[in-house]
């Protein structure tokens, strides 16, 4: 129909098609299609999203930020799922961000998921599983030193572990370290800060493993789960 990607061949039922790309989409690479320009634009857009955990932390409880991130989540979701099958929110959306997206979020007449929603399911589900301290690490990890691992393995990497680079994944377990050094903790204990920084370094080896599941999401659920296994067997 006029104003529409959809096509006979692409009928199928829209849970399952989500479900199938929420778990087995593509793991990113930074090194493969996106230009060094157009990932510092994609990187400080990711660097924003900390404004989500620093609002949690020094003013929304716990529900209220439940709440909000469901929007956020749902309103992300929606709007990949417009861009994929109306071709007029397609041009718009493509008019501001294509120079940004990777080449398997085009979706072309597929629903397919932004880098931007993984980041706000990711978001929720921290503050769903994980005590406030731990949330709020867990998602600033994410904005920051993901992104300075991309950035930095874009502009010097030079030495690769798989897709990932060593050097990527120094200014990862770099940032990580600064993260946890300004974030709060359940108890303040010296112990709990070797326990963030064994966690920081678990998950920048982890990191290099090229899963299929989107970075956005595994990430900070690792270090988070990381961190309170740790936690509850020292502390």
């Amino acid at each position: 129909m006029p104003g529409n990607f959809y096509r006979e061949s692409d009928d199928e039922n829209l849970f399952q098609n989500f479900s199938r790309i929420f778990l087995y989409d593509i793991t990113l690479n930074v090194n493969s299609n996106v230009s060094l320009n157009n990932e510092l634009v994609r990187k400080s857009i990711h660097l924003f999203s900390s404004a989500i955990p620093i609002t949690y932390y020094f003013l929304f409880e716990r529900n209220t930020e439940i709440y909000i991130l469901i929007l956020l989540a749902l309103a992300s979701v929606l709007i990949d799922i417009l861009r994929n099958k109306n071709i007029w929110f397609s041009n718009l959306y493509l008019k501001f961000f294509n120079p940004i997206l990777r080449k398997h979020e085009r979706g072309e007449g597929k629903i397919m998921l932004t880098g931007a929603t993984y980041v706000a399911i990711a978001f929720l589900l921290c503050v769903i599983a994980f005590p406030k301290p731990v949330a709020v690490t867990s998602m600033l990890i994410l904005s920051i030193s993901d992104s300075f691992a991309a950035i930095i393995g874009k502009a010097y990497g030079r030495h690769y572990v798989s897709s990932k680079t060593v050097e990527g994944s120094a200014a990862f377990f770099i940032t990580g370290m600064i993260v946890i050094m300004i974030t709060p903790k359940i108890t303040g204990s010296i112990q709990e800060y070797v326990v963030a920084s064994v966690s920081v370094f678990v998950t920048t080896l982890f990191e290099l493993i090229p899963l299929k599941i989107d970075d956005n999401i595994v990430i900070p659920m690792f270090f988070g789960i990381t961190y309170l296994l740790l936690f509850k067997t020292f502390i």
